[in-house]
C-alpha cells in the first residue's frame, strides 16, 4: 500500500497484492490475514527486461587497443593474441566460468532487472538456480563475422515464434552497412528476426527491417564506446520494435540503469518511450507473455525505485541500482532495502544482509550463501555474516525496520 504503481497506460495505482507468485489485484484493499507493506510512496514498475548480456563477460573491465574501431570484428580480432599475456583477460579461464556467470546476474538483479536474455550457450550453472529470470525459448547466432553462412541454419532450426537474435551492423564502415543485404541473401530477414546494435543501419535500412516485421536491441553505452557513435533508434521506437540490452561490461556501462541513462543522453526518445525498452517494447520483441507490465494473473516480476521525481518515468532515466528498493521475481524478494524486511518474512523467503555501494540491503539468504563461496566479487556488493554487529543489521534479527 502506499504505493504509486505503474500499469498500463502510465496510470499509476495505489494498491498491489500479490499472491501465488503472481498479481492478484491491483487498486483493491487487503484481505484479511495479508501482510501489508507500506512502499512510502515508491514507483513499482514491471521488473525490468535486460535484452542483451553476455553474462561471463562482467567479470573484466572495458578493454579496447585503439581509440576508436569501425567494425567489431576488428575489436574481436584484438582479444585473440592477449588472452594468455594481458593481465585484465586473466580472469577468463575455464574454472572461474560459473562465478563469471554469477557475477553477470548480480549485476542485473542489484539494478532491478528479472529477465536477461544471455547472448551465449546455456552453461549448466544457468540451469540451476540463478538469481534472475532468462529468456529460454530462442535462437541466436553471433554474427556474420564469426559465424558466416551458417547463420541461415540456426534461423531455420528456430521456430518462427521464438525471437532470432544475432549482432548486426555493429561498426560504421561498409562491411557493417552491408550486412543487411546478406541477412536477406540468406533468408534471415524474417518478422522473428532482432538484430543486436544496427549502429550501420541508415533509415532506409531501418523502414526494410520494420516492414520484415523485425525489431532492434539497442547498446548505446557499448557503440559509443567502441565507434564513439550509436545508432538511430527513433523509426525503431516509432514502429514499437525496440529493446534496451545492457551488453557486457567488456565494452558496455556498469548496469541496465547505467544503460539506460546513456541512452536517455542521446536524446532520441522520451523517458517514458525509454521505459518501454525495457518493459513492455522489450517484452514484446523477445515475445514475453508474463513480461512488462502489471495485470491481474501475471508473474509477479516486480522492481521498485526510490520516488526521486514525480513522474514514475523521469526517476526511472536518472537510477542507479542504489535507488532500487526491491527487486522482486514470481512474487519472491530477491534484493530490498532493509526497512522491506516484513516482506522476506511474508513470503517465506530467508534474507542475509549484505552492502551495496556502502548502503544496507537485504539479500534472499541461498543468493548470499552462493556469494560467499564464489571466488569472484560482484564490485560493490558484500554479503555480511548474519552476526554482523551493523544497527542494520541487528534491525533485520529483531524483525524491526519497517
Amino acid at each position: 500500500m502506499n504505493a504509486q504503481v505503474v500499469v498500463p497506460e502510465g496510470r499509476l495505482a495505489r494498491t498491489l497484492r500479490v499472491s501465488g507468485g503472481r498479481i492478484d489485484g491491483i487498486d483493491v484493499a487487503p484481505d484479511r490475514g495479508d501482510e501489508v507493506i507500506d512502499l512510502d510512496r515508491s514507483f513499482v514498475f514491471p521488473g525490468l527486461i535486460n535484452a542483451h548480456d553476455h553474462l561471463e563477460l562482467n567479470s573484466q573491465p572495458r578493454l579496447k587497443w585503439r581509440d576508436k574501431y569501425t567494425n567489431a570484428s576488428d575489436w574481436i580480432a584484438d582479444f585473440q593474441p592477449r588472452f594468455d599475456r594481458d593481465p585484465a583477460l586473466a580472469v577468463t579461464r575455464a574454472e572461474t566460468l560459473d562465478d563469471r556467470v554469477w557475477v553477470g546476474g548480480l549485476k542485473n538483479v542489484l539494478a532491478g532487472v528479472t529477465t536477461v536474455c544471455h547472448h551465449n550457450p546455456m552453461h549448466r550453472v544457468l540451469r540451476r538456480r540463478f538469481p534472475v529470470r532468462l529468456v529460454e525459448r530462442f535462437g541466436y547466432s553471433h554474427s556474420l563475422h564469426i559465424d558466416g553462412d551458417a547463420v541461415a541454419a540456426s534461423h531455420r532450426r528456430t521456430p518462427s515464434d521464438w525471437p532470432w537474435m544475432i549482432h548486426a551492423a555493429e561498426g560504421l564502415d561498409a562491411a557493417a552497412q552491408a550486412e543487411l543485404d546478406t541477412f536477406d541473401r540468406l533468408g534471415c530477414l524474417s518478422p522473428n528476426t532482432v538484430f543486436i546494435h544496427g549502429v550501420a543501419f541508415c533509415r532506409a535500412a531501418a523502414d526494410r527491417v520494420i516492414a520484415a516485421g523485425a525489431g532492434l536491441v539497442w547498446c548505446p553505452s557499448s557503440n559509443r564506446f567502441l565507434f564513439d557513435a550509436t545508432a538511430d533508434v527513433r523509426a525503431f521506437d516509432d514502429a514499437d520494435r525496440l529493446a534496451l540490452g545492457s551488453d557486457s561490461r567488456l565494452s558496455g556501462d556498469r548496469d541496465l540503469l547505467d544503460e539506460l541513462q546513456s541512452a536517455h543522453a542521446t536524446r532520441q526518445l522520451s523517458a517514458e518511450g525509454l521505459a518501454r525498452t525495457i518493459g513492455a517494447g522489450a517484452a514484446q520483441l523477445l515475445r514475453l507473455e508474463n513480461g512488462g507490465r502489471i495485470e491481474a494473473g501475471v508473474r509477479a516480476d516486480l522492481t521498485v525505485f526510490k520516488a526521486n521525481a514525480t513522474c514514475p518515468y523521469e526517476t526511472l532515466v536518472a537510477a542507479s541500482r542504489g535507488d532500487v528498493r526491491l527487486t522482486m521475481i514470481s512474487g519472491e524478494p530477491m534484493v530490498a532495502d532493509p526497512s522491506l524486511v516484513r516482506l522476506f518474512a511474508a513470503t517465506g523467503v530467508d534474507s542475509s544482509p549484505a552492502l551495496l555501494d556502502g548502503s544496507p540491503r537485504l539479500v534472499a539468504r541461498w543468493i548470499g550463501r552462493h556469494v560467499q563461496r564464489m571466488r569472484l566479487e560482484e564490485p560493490g556488493f558484500e554479503v555480511l555474516p548474519s552476526t554482523h554487529p551493523g544497527s542494520f543489521a541487528s534491525e533485520i534479527r529483531s524483525g524491526r525496520g519497517n
